[in-house]
């Protein structure tokens, strides 16, 4: 096999994200193995075991499978050079998959230097951003369940990148579905996921941006009455003004309308909300808001009552509200 040419069965799962490790490591098996996996399979950990072993193991036959799986959990403990994995790249064991499982590969060392450059390589990685919308919305769409843009949006408000909670929270709405004849908006969302009739999170998020304070008080009360963190509804507050202040200066810099959605982590249903909202502050009001809503955060871990804290920090946030910002798509005239 010529060097650097992939190894035919021979797999490295990189990464921390131990629910997306062990997705990538069942569909690996599923494809080497089907469903019967007492004989082909053999685990190995590589706190137990070394190198040299592992490459014993795989270049030993078997008189009763024809099909083999040899699987290395906690791979990054092994110790030894690996000094012969160059030679077994080279010429695998044929029917035999060798899988690779590792959470912080260090790829400064040969062996796991040649292992990303000569395995097929399945990320695991902790998902962020447009990486994680996507991986979301395609279990949203593998279990058949129908959720609009904003019912999505508010999902991964709540759940984040936990993608062990995250099939706990599709099981909920899998059985709330059953029988629903439109998609589940955010509203939805928001009252199967622990929360009863809790009002999505993005709403609050949205009355601030659109500098509405009156709306984002009472989004504030109903939120910590609900049992939201008060940290959490604090970092949607300030969410919130960083994206608007992020649409304000792309505004500014001329952004095209559909490079905004990937440059602020929007979804693109939200693009035209983010950018009127950073029409709606000037510079020194959003750091007037974002200082108010850090004294707020101070005040909380000192002991304030976290809806007297925010209530005001909404206030200070909003103060001004009525005079124009200037124009987000040119910078104010300067004064001499």
């Amino acid at each position: 096999m010529a060097k650097g040419k992939a190894a035919a069965g021979v797999y490295l799962i990189a990464g921390a994200d131990a629910r997306l490790a062990d997705e990538a490591l069942e569909e690996l098996l599923a494809a080497a193995l089907g469903p019967d996996r007492e004989h082909g399979l053999e685990m190995l950990r590589g706190d137990e075991t070394t190198w040299g072993k592992v490459l014993e193991t795989v270049r030993t036959g078997s008189l009763f499978v024809q099909k083999r799986v040899v699987v290395v959990r906690n791979a990054e403990a092994m110790k030894g050079e690996g000094d012969a994995l160059a030679a077994y790249l080279d010429d695998p064991t044929p029917e035999l998959t060798l899988i690779i499982v590792a959470a912080k590969p260090d790829k400064r060392k040969g062996v796991w230097r040649l292992l990303s450059e000569r395995a097929t390589v399945k990320a695991a990685d902790p998902l962020k951003g447009r990486a994680l919308r996507a991986h979301v919305a395609e279990r949203i769409k593998r279990r058949g369940l129908r959720i609009t843009d904003d019912g999505l949006f508010e999902m991964l408000e709540r759940v984040g990148s936990d993608l062990q909670r995250l099939n706990g929270e599709l099981d909920k709405l899998e059985a709330f579905a059953q029988g629903q004849p439109r998609a589940l908006g955010a509203d939805e969302v928001a009252s199967v996921l622990g929360r009863g009739l809790a009002r999505p999170l993005y709403k609050l998020g949205d009355a601030l941006a659109a500098r509405r304070p009156a709306e984002a008080l009472e989004l504030v009360e109903e939120l910590l009455g609900d049992g939201e963190p008060p940290l959490l509804v604090l970092s949607t507050l300030h969410r919130a003004l960083r994206t608007a202040r992020g649409a304000r200066a792309l505004a500014q810099a001329r952004v095209p309308r559909e490079a905004v959605a990937a440059r602020l982590r929007v979804p693109p249903f939200k693009v035209d909300d983010v950018l009127e909202a950073g029409r709606r502050w000037s510079e020194e009001d959003l750091k007037v808001a974002l200082c108010a809503l850090d004294q707020a955060d101070r005040r909380m871990k000192t002991g304030a009552e976290p809806s007297s804290a925010l209530a005001a920090a909404v206030l200070e946030a909003c103060r001004g509200v009525g005079r124009p910002a200037p124009p987000s798509g040119r910078p104010a005239p300067s004064r001499r």
